[in-house]
């Protein structure tokens, strides 16, 4: 029997994969009053298989589902990380428009006072050497010369040191090579500010011991150095040494304009005619009348 069951057992096994499955089949169809022994035979022995198949294919149903579904919030994920990135842009855009526009808007303010023809010119470039100077996008085909200056709303900026054809060349105030003749605007002190390289702060010089300066006074340009336009400011004195000896004090001034961050710049392509100042009443009584030009009205 066993030498049976060796010789034919591939044929035995097919038979019963055919057999199995039908009778599985019929029993399944039939009421339960209706199933015979058999019937209940085939159906315990397909109940496991039945149940591995089941297990496997609602396994492989669901993951299938998780995948799509994963796949789903995956391109959601990018597709809002997309609006994310184009919002961020448009909304930097909108600042840097801002921000540009408040800057414009301060230097058309500064141009229409009396400091004279003004051209507005953007900044292009940055020295990247121990020269502080920098490149605007203006040059002698637009007016401009050597010798100009160069201010913002907010105070001296420089003085044109070259030109070319659509740029020109600023040397910063800060600049060691640079300085600038200036008065405290309280005590009306002359004085001279030179850079030092450094664009937090500038070096005070040529002020007499005896001159009343003090910490945090404004200084402005005199005009005299037939550079800057009379009266834009330069900075704030930020420390005073005076010395026991000597003639003059040194000092510390810090500068108006933060030469790191221009952007645009203004330059004074023809100087305006400075404002009378106002004199003091004990001045006009002192010095009496005016007097009249004969043949005048």
């Amino acid at each position: 029997m066993l030498a049976f069951f060796q010789r034919y057992r591939e044929l035995l096994l097919v038979a019963a994969l055919l057999v199995l499955p039908a009778g599985t089949y019929v029993a399944n169809a039939k009421q339960g009053r209706d199933l015979s022994a058999l019937d209940k035979f085939c159906l315990a022995l397909s109940a496991p298989v039945s149940r591995v198949v089941d297990g496997v294919l609602g396994g492989a149903t669901a993951l299938w589902s998780d995948y799509v579904a994963l796949r789903g919030v995956h391109e959601e994920n990018e597709r809002l990380r997309q609006e994310v990135a184009d919002l961020r842009s448009a909304l930097n855009e909108g600042r840097e428009a801002e921000l540009e526009n408040q800057r414009l808007h301060d230097l058309l303010g500064f141009a229409r006072g009396d400091t004279g023809r003004l051209l507005a010119a953007p900044v292009i470039g940055v020295s990247p050497t121990h020269r502080r100077t920098i490149t605007i996008s203006k040059g002698a085909f637009a007016g401009i010369a050597e010798g100009m200056a160069v201010v913002t709303s907010e105070g001296v900026v420089g003085k044109v040191v070259a030109t070319y054809g659509d740029t020109a060349e600023v040397q910063l105030l800060v600049d060691a090579a640079s300085a600038v003749a200036a008065r405290v605007q309280r005590s009306r002190a002359r004085v001279t500010v030179r850079g030092n390289g450094s664009e937090g702060a500038l070096q005070l010089a040529n002020a007499l011991r005896t001159d009343d300066i003090e910490e945090g006074d404004l200084l402005v340009t005199s005009g005299t150095d037939r550079v800057f336009p009379k009266g834009l400011i330069v900075g704030r004195i930020g420390r005073i040494d005076r010395k026991p000896y000597g003639m003059y004090q040194e000092g510390e001034v810090l500068p108006a304009v933060d030469v790191s961050g221009l952007e645009e710049v203004l330059v004074v392509v023809e100087a305006g005619v400075p404002a009378v100042e106002e004199l003091p009443n004990a001045f006009l009584e002192e010095a009496g009348p005016l007097p009249v030009v004969p043949g005048t009205p």
